[in-house]
């Protein structure tokens, strides 16, 4: 791999790590002020709207856009035969903030007063997109060596 990848992957890492202890401690701020039954009743629309659009947008934060957005990127990887070091750093950074996105959504679900799916729902999304951002070297060096990027 190429001399600069102990330093992308500790930069991927710090980005993560601080994206994601923000959001697990929005997440238990949100799970104690429930259990202490203080939960903000939404003023606009009634909380089964809101809980389908909080399930919604996190599925599609933690599940479907890093899909998409990998997707997208291997396209156009493909076509134009060629991926820039800068332009698979962006890509990483771009999964990292959109995957773990999601548990910030539901930490929102939390503070709402929601009612089981539409609160579950949010949760398992938003871990999900936190396990599925984590960036490993073992997943790195393959895509980088999928790309031609560093060497072997």
């Amino acid at each position: 791999m190429s001399d600069d990848f102990p330093e992308l992957l500790r930069s991927l890492n710090r980005l993560f790590w601080i994206l994601t202890f923000a959001a697990l401690a929005f997440l238990a701020l949100g799970f104690l002020l429930q259990r202490m039954n203080i939960t903000i009743s939404p003023s606009v629309g009634n909380p089964r709207v809101w809980g389908i659009l909080l399930l919604t947008l996190s599925a599609l934060l933690g599940v479907a856009l890093p899909i998409l957005m990998r997707t997208m990127f291997n396209r156009r990887a493909v076509s134009s035969r060629r991926v820039e070091m800068p332009e698979f750093v962006t890509h990483q950074k771009r999964l990292i903030v959109v995957a773990v996105s999601a548990a910030y959504v539901a930490g929102i679900a939390y503070l709402l007063a929601l009612a089981g799916l539409y609160l579950y729902g949010p949760v398992l999304c938003g871990l999900y997109g936190i396990y599925s951002a984590i960036p490993q070297e073992r997943k790195l060096k393959g895509e980088m060596r999928y790309y031609g990027l560093g060497g072997k």
